[in-house]
């Protein structure tokens, strides 16, 4: 029963249930009682109705004796409804009478005793009949005031009144059962796509990702945004598990093919001996495979502890020109060596708060990256400018640039925007994805901005800081000042 009761369904069939059967319990009492009221208000006007006339003809006997006039006191009301009525001396015996009562003592007894003052109009028990009384005084002449009783049997009215109520009980509970059989049936009908959302997420694994939620449900409608929303979800979890496929088997080329290299080079060296010139010769390329394995495994455990949300760096105030000449002076000779030539356009001050490691690591793959992919006689620009607040750096190269089909998974973990960019380059595809992990953490952002021409044009936006007072300021003879990109 308990486990029965945690379903949905069912507890909105009971809430609907217990609104509705409060409401028509409500409605019904509400009509029971104006009906009751109306009822006794008919009953209470052929009372007061009846005390007029009776009153108007004890005036006009005036002095005779009651009971001696030879008339009794009415005992219906003009239109014929039946109207008991008694009158008491002052004293409190019967002087007078109507016909239909049968025990005036009785009715005498519960007048005197519950009506001490007079009153209009109770319900009472005569006799062991329920009647409705009212009690009046009247001047009986020579200064003596009797009291005037009236009396309706109410017997019947209070039948009918408790057929009505059983009546509408019945009504109520008619309805109250139609109304939890309609409301478990629209609840069911209004869960069923939750039902289907349920089923379909049941069936899907890891291998069918792809599937979605098919539901005909009108623009608007709660259940369809949730629809939308898990096929949304369910789009995210299929990108994310593709990405993670794609990245597990790149991953695991990237370190077989060193691998592969080192032991082939291992098993040519123990076939026979060697001198110690080619043990040398063999240590040395097996030191190369071993440094790009660590190179690679670094950035790999740098990309998870992004991943993980643990990449936290330190927060230092950087001299920004300053560290962007020492990095371009290191990448000179490399430059150089490539016949390209790395020109610089940089502030003459400010300052970013970010790693230094980190923010080297970071200029370190962009200046890398284009200093590989751009001709002999090329140039490569580093530049800074800082706007509203924010830093933007920018590294441009005169290389071919990036194909328009590659420019959505260039910051992808191993993605290489053309052939060059690979093994043979000692490249992995790792090191922009490294860049947009970097820029993120701290607050920036990279892209591949569009450029009119070749090359390749990447902006990294990092938030300012003020200057300190203390940094001392920059040769205005030095290198250039900056230039709005």
């Amino acid at each position: 029963m308990r486990e029965h009761l945690r379903r949905t369904r069912v507890r909105l069939t009971l809430v609907y249930v217990g609104v509705f059967a409060l409401v028509a319990g409500s409605a019904a009492v509400a009509f029971w009682l104006a009906f009751s009221l109306t009822e006794y208000q008919v009953v209470d006007g052929s009372l007061i109705t009846q005390s007029n006339l009776v009153e108007s003809q004890i005036k006009e006997i005036g002095g005779q004796r009651f009971g001696e006039s030879g008339e009794p006191l009415p005992g219906e009301t003009q239109a014929g409804i039946g109207v008991a009525a008694l009158l008491l001396g002052a004293d409190g015996h019967v002087l007078d009478r109507s016909g239909q009562i049968k025990d005036p003592g009785a009715l005498a007894s519960t007048a005197t005793r519950e009506f001490p003052s007079g009153g209009c109009c109770r319900t009472k028990m005569v006799g062991g009949q329920p009647m409705r009384l009212m009690v009046m005084p009247v001047d009986l002449g020579n200064g003596a005031v009797g009291r005037l009783v009236l009396a309706r049997p109410i017997q019947e009215l209070q039948q009918s009144l408790l057929r009505v109520a059983v009546l509408l009980l019945f009504v109520v509970v008619l309805l109250v059962v139609g109304a939890a059989g309609l409301g478990y049936w629209l609840s069911g009908r209004a869960l069923r796509p939750v039902g289907v959302m349920a089923g379909t997420a049941r069936q899907i694994s890891e291998q069918d990702l792809h599937r979605r939620i098919r539901l005909d449900l009108p623009p608007g409608d709660e259940l369809g945004e949730l629809a939308a929303t898990f096929n949304g979800m369910l789009a995210r979890l299929d990108a994310s598990f593709e990405g993670l496929r794609r990245f597990t088997a790149d991953a695991a080329h990237e370190f077989r093919a060193p691998l592969a290299l080192m032991r082939t080079q291992l098993d040519v060296m123990l076939r026979r001996r060697r001198s110690v010139e080619e043990y040398e010769a063999s240590h040395r390329s097996l030191l190369t495979e071993v440094e790009r394995l660590g190179r690679l495994a670094d950035q790999l455990l740098l990309l998870a502890r992004a991943d993980a949300g643990a990449l936290a760096p330190r927060r230092e105030s950087i001299d920004l020109p300053e560290f962007l000449e020492e990095t371009i002076e290191r990448w000179r000779p490399a430059a150089q060596e490539r016949e390209v030539e790395l020109d610089s356009q940089v502030p003459l001050e400010g300052a970013v708060a970010g790693d230094p490691d980190l923010l080297r690591q970071l200029l370190d793959n962009l200046l890398d990256n284009a200093i590989r992919h751009s001709p002999g006689h090329g140039t490569v620009t580093v530049s800074a400018v800082e706007e509203g607040g924010w830093w933007r750096l920018t590294v441009q190269d005169s290389g071919p640039g990036v194909k328009v089909g590659m420019r959505s998974r260039l910051f992808e973990r191993f993605a290489r925007a053309d052939a060059a960019r690979g093994r043979a380059t000692g490249g992995a595809g790792l090191g922009l994805s490294l860049c947009a992990a970097i820029a993120e953490a701290h607050g920036g952002s990279i892209s591949l901005a569009d450029v009119f021409g070749p090359g390749a044009r990447f902006v990294v936006r990092l938030p300012s800081m003020p200057v300190p007072s203390s940094m001392p300021a920059r040769d205005e003879g030095g290198v250039g000042a900056a230039e709005r990109i």
